[in-house]
């Protein structure tokens, strides 16, 4: 999620960490996505991460139940971290009543749609209820398509869930990857990165049609393929919305420097 944009709408962001042998990193607080891919390309350890301890979650939550009666804990996929449980383990110490913790089953920009849409219904003057509504409504319907230079960085880090069967058998192929059930999956496999965004476009016209759609692109130290998807993305569809941003240091760590790709959902007379 762009830091303005939390900024904008009051939204509370709980950093994961970043490691890189013994030292730890706070994302976005202690290093930024510039600086983690200077480091990564002269560090000899591939990065790992870790979710925040519960009392990182339990700090928060208190500070905004002073100035809030319900708090809406939105997360990445419990297939992919172990953040959600951390937040669970927060909430029932501080009051299981007013705070709803929500495994997204997304990840990266589509997990940042729910919490966005989450924040405007709230600012609306939208209740419990209906901003829980909004937020499912935005789980089914967000997609994503990125492609990677190397699965290496997902496979090390163990988030290659159901495209496992494509190590060892790339060479020049590039995936087309997505999240399906909350875990990475191929989507296809496309000779070169040129091609596989083509095929994404490709993919995007076959899914949403004239359909109006918020769309943002996603990039791991690539914001000139981030910015070609934006302009063929402009060009071809309904975009009410629409922008760029990079992946950050916790997501580059899983998808590798190179990774891009574009999110979106569908955009209702109501949302």
């Amino acid at each position: 999620m762009p830091a303005n944009v939390a900024r904008e709408l009051g939204i509370r962001v709980v950093p994961l960490s970043i490691i890189f042998g013994n030292e730890s990193f706070l994302d976005g607080v202690d290093l930024d996505a510039s600086s983690f891919y200077a480091k990564l390309k002269t560090s000899s350890v591939m990065p790992s991460t870790s979710q925040p301890a519960p009392a990182a979650f339990m700090q928060v939550y208190n500070e905004l139940l002073r100035e809030h009666d319900y708090i809406f804990s939105i997360h990445a996929s419990s297939e992919l971290s172990g953040t959600y449980q951390r937040a669970m383990l927060a909430r029932a110490e501080v009051s299981p009543e007013k705070v709803e913790v929500v495994d997204s089953r997304l990840a990266t920009v589509c997990q940042a749609f729910v919490v966005i849409e989450a924040a405007r219904a709230v600012m609306r003057g939208a209740g419990v209820d209906e901003v829980r509504r909004r937020i499912g409504e935005v789980m089914a319907s967000v997609r994503l398509l990125f492609v990677v230079d190397t699965l290496e960085y997902l496979q090390k880090n163990g988030r290659i869930g159901k495209a496992a069967s494509l190590v060892g058998a790339l060479l020049s192929l590039k995936p087309i990857l997505t999240l399906e059930d909350g875990v990475v999956a191929a989507r296809e496999k496309v000779l070169g990165s040129r091609k596989a965004f083509s095929r994404v476009i490709q993919l995007m016209k076959e899914e949403i049609g004239s359909t109006p759609i918020s769309v943002m692109a996603v990039h791991c130290a690539a914001p000139e393929k981030a910015a070609q998807l934006v302009q063929e993305v402009a060009a071809n569809f309904n975009c009410v919305e629409i922008g760029v941003t990079d992946a950050g240091p916790v997501i580059g760590a899983h998808a590798g420097p190179g990774a891009a790709g574009i999110a979106w959902h569908t955009v209702s007379a109501r949302g």
